[in-house]
């Protein structure tokens, strides 16, 4: 069985290493593309803040998505 444990746990930092870029990634460009857009348009802060913004919702729609797969297959194991 130490296979069975290797794949979890190989699996689990997977996750978490894809977790990490699906947090980071959105965040960060839309952050960029918000500064570049004021800085080109001149309204300072609203779109920088408006990218956070932005960036956290689709961060939350990506890592609902990632954790629904797992979610659902709980439920067929336990069931």
């Amino acid at each position: 069985m130490p296979y069975k444990d290797n794949f979890k746990t190989y699996y689990a930092l997977s996750l978490a290493w894809q977790l990490g870029f699906l947090i980071a990634a959105p965040v960060a460009g839309f952050l960029f593309l918000g500064f570049l857009a004021d800085k080109f348009l001149g309204t300072h802060p609203f779109l920088l803040i408006l990218g956070v913004i932005v960036g956290i919702v689709v961060t939350i729609y990506e890592v609902y998505h990632l954790f629904i797969p797992l979610i659902k297959n709980e439920q067929k194991n336990d069931a």
